[in-house]
């Protein structure tokens, strides 16, 4: 009796959105590292891949901390909407696209790859080298065309 041969399997779907996020630097504790702006803010955005898809995944999220005051919060959205004014093309931009607001107030577009994390990994702590090269199999897929995501 002959085995019936194994049926392909089709990549599950992935979506393709825009994270952003606003931080104050001192309380992560990235004001030794990343220059935050006037208000102490760290503004970023990115462009990546999440599988399985989330039906309730917008284009565009933003995330502020939790428990921030009300005057915070509308600062740190106002800097995002600046950021979005200032790089149009971001928003069709491919995954693995990042950009952040400087300290000035104008912006630094790059591009996350694999190389570029594993070399930041070798700059760091060597928990926070351990954490960061943990993570790299989720973000990998997430900013290339390799199958899987965030999430998947």
């Amino acid at each position: 009796m002959s085995e019936t041969p194994p049926i392909p399997t089709v990549p599950s779907e992935r979506q393709t959105a825009i994270y952003m996020a606003a931080h104050n630097a001192e309380t992560l504790e990235l004001a030794s590292t990343t220059e935050p702006d006037e208000d102490g803010h760290i503004v970023t955005a990115t462009v990546l891949r999440r599988s399985p898809p989330d039906p309730t995944l917008v284009p565009v999220r933003a995330r502020v901390a939790h428990g921030v005051a009300p005057s915070t919060a509308a600062s740190m959205l106002r800097k995002m909407a600046d950021l979005v004014e200032q790089n149009p093309g971001f928003l069709s931009a491919e995954p693995g696209a990042a950009v952040r607001r400087l300290a000035d107030g104008t912006s630094i577009r790059k591009r996350l790859t694999p190389e570029g994390i594993i070399a930041l990994a070798a700059t760091l702590e060597p928990a926070e080298r351990d954490r960061l090269t943990r993570l790299l199999d989720q973000i990998r897929p997430a900013i290339t065309d390799e199958p899987g995501g965030l999430g998947g």
